[in-house]
């Protein structure tokens, strides 16, 4: 799935393929299956999103290049964080975790019951 995350006053291309389980295992160390699974608080989940926003943006940068993202490792992810503000990125976690899990974001709003 593709999609531009808007983060801050960037938009961010992201790609979301099955190799990104395996970029992201090669880039952090982890497994993304089972780092998910073990996600058992909000911030643990944030933290996923947050690496996995990484290796999805730069699966949409390389454009199929499998050399450039065998080269990702945790500094490159933290040089990339540096060009956005902390709130603009969290704010986006949720976008980024739609992307990953090919879900839509509802922009409706929940209607009030009337008593």
């Amino acid at each position: 799935m593709y999609k531009d995350v808007k983060i801050g006053d960037k938009t961010v291309p992201m790609l979301a393929m099955a190799s990104a389980n395996i970029y992201y295992r090669h880039t952090f160390g982890k497994d993304a299956i089972v780092v998910q699974a073990d996600a058992t608080t909000v911030g643990q989940r944030l933290a996923f999103y947050s690496e996995m926003g990484y290796i999805m943006a730069m699966m949409a940068e390389a454009k199929g290049d499998r050399g450039k993202m065998m080269a990702l490792n945790e500094d490159s992810y933290v040089e990339w964080l540096d060009q956005f503000e902390a709130f603009d990125y969290t704010a986006a976690l949720a976008d980024i975790a739609s992307v990953y899990e090919k879900q839509k974001l509802t922009t409706s709003k929940e209607k009030k019951a009337h008593a």
